[in-house]
């Protein structure tokens, strides 16, 4: 059955001024809508019955109709017939968004993904967007980018740029540069397409996929960071520096801390709230958002670990250890180690190139399983892992520790672990 419109008023439609606000009404499949319009009359524009005699406003009401008529046949016949007159009302009302110029400041959404993101706990993925958007401006030498401007060529040249970018404090650098950032690129577009397209609807505003034809270059394999026992112990060796805050204490302590709480990253040992003397229970902020249960994990604090637990322990009880105290954030945190740990490394004991506090996470696991003859699985769990594959069957399993626990213990055994006095 045909879609019709009229223009029609209502007498309980009037107003207290005794003006009348004009409808279409809508009727499809027998059933009977309104829209309204923006047209108002008075009791001199209509007849008795209420019929518009105003020819200048049947004028423009005609014309308001037409153009209903006209996207009303935009509707395929097929689907025309299994729509109510609601879904009709509701394809009219929303024609124009869907069919018109949709314009997205591309800067700007990636922007407001970035402290959303930041805002709802994730933090570094929000950093990793706003640091990826930030390279787009400099590349663009602009602050505003039309998102259908985000083409293949664009792409191309933002890559190339990337290649030979410069380096700079706090920026990736290299050849993970084009990997790194036109990966998040890639990430905030779909977010775009999945926030403003409807397929479901046929509302495509961002019709352009330019990531289907371009490829983001693959990742160089990652360097090894891990060192082997004997700089470890070098490190254990290592003298306070000339305070009691020194960059080196810190940077020593905070390192050795970590890899005997199995990796425990910065943000976490920043953020920690849950201590029981005996356990220090977490859900790792890196991970928890993509885990059905948050991430959580739970380490035993080993004897021979709890001198340095204690040693940055927060007293008040807000937290676990007084990070938050000394640093502002984490990041600032994690710079500030990063930098002693440079120095920890040119000594002449020590000998690593490049020392960073992630070390500690990649050497736990390789020598869990180098050296300790630690099966993967345990390793996997007890670095709080997503498994794509297991994550069905961990819903069912309650989580035990004990093997985590007992892997740990027979890691910081075998590189004699000691807290320094």
């Amino acid at each position: 059955m045909a879609t019709t419109f009229k223009a029609i008023v209502y007498s309980h439609h009037r107003k207290s001024d005794g003006t009348y606000n004009v409808k279409i009404r809508v009727t499809h499949n027998r059933e009977k809508r309104h829209i309204s319009t923006n047209v108002f009359v008075t009791a001199k524009d209509l007849t008795r019955g209420l019929k518009i005699k105003n020819a200048a406003v049947a004028d423009q009401l005609k014309n308001e109709v037409e153009q209903y008529q006209r996207i009303a046949a935009t509707i395929p016949p097929v689907r025309a017939h299994v729509m109510s007159v609601d879904d009709v009302c509701a394809y009219i009302n929303n024609y124009e968004e869907i069919h018109g110029a949709f314009r997205l400041d591309f800067i700007k959404f990636g922007y407001n993904v970035a402290q959303e993101t930041q805002d709802s706990g994730r933090v570094g993925t929000g950093l990793y967007y706003k640091c990826a958007v930030n390279a787009l401006v400099r590349f663009l030498q602009r602050d505003h980018l039309d998102i259908a401007e985000v083409t293949v060529k664009l792409l191309e040249d933002f890559c190339q740029y990337l290649i030979n970018m410069p380096a700079r404090p706090n920026r990736v650098k290299g050849s993970r540069a084009p990997s790194s950032y036109l990966g998040a690129i890639r990430i905030l577009h779909n977010k775009a397409k999945e926030r403003y397209n409807d397929e479901d609807a046929g509302i495509i505003r961002i019709p352009l996929s330019p990531f289907k034809r371009f490829k983001v270059p693959k990742p160089p394999i990652t360097r090894k960071r891990s060192i082997t026992i004997e700089q470890l112990q070098a490190i254990m060796q290592v003298k306070d520096g000339s305070t009691i805050d020194s960059r080196i204490t810190t940077a020593r302590d905070v390192f050795l801390l970590s890899f005997g709480l199995i990796g425990m990253n910065s943000c976490d040992l920043y953020n920690a709230v849950d201590y029981d003397g005996e356990r220090i229970t977490y859900k790792r902020t890196k991970t928890r958002s993509r885990r059905a249960d948050e991430a959580k994990i739970s380490i035993k604090v080993e004897p021979c670990v709890r001198p340095l637990v204690e040693k940055y322990l927060d007293h008040t009880g807000k937290r676990v250890f007084n990070f938050y105290k000394r640093y502002a954030s984490y990041q600032t945190m994690n710079a500030n180690i990063n930098r002693g740990l440079k120095i920890i490394g040119a000594m002449g004991s020590v000998n690593v190139d490049d020392l960073e506090f992630y070390a500690a996470r990649h050497t736990w696991a390789t020598l869990a399983r180098n050296k300790a003859n630690i099966d993967k699985a345990t390793i996997h769990e007890a670095l709080n892992h997503v498994d794509e594959q297991m994550r069905i069957t961990d819903i069912y399993i309650d989580r035990d520790y004990s093997q985590q626990d007992a892997a740990n213990k027979k890691v910081l055994e075998l590189v004699g672990f000691t807290a320094p006095q």
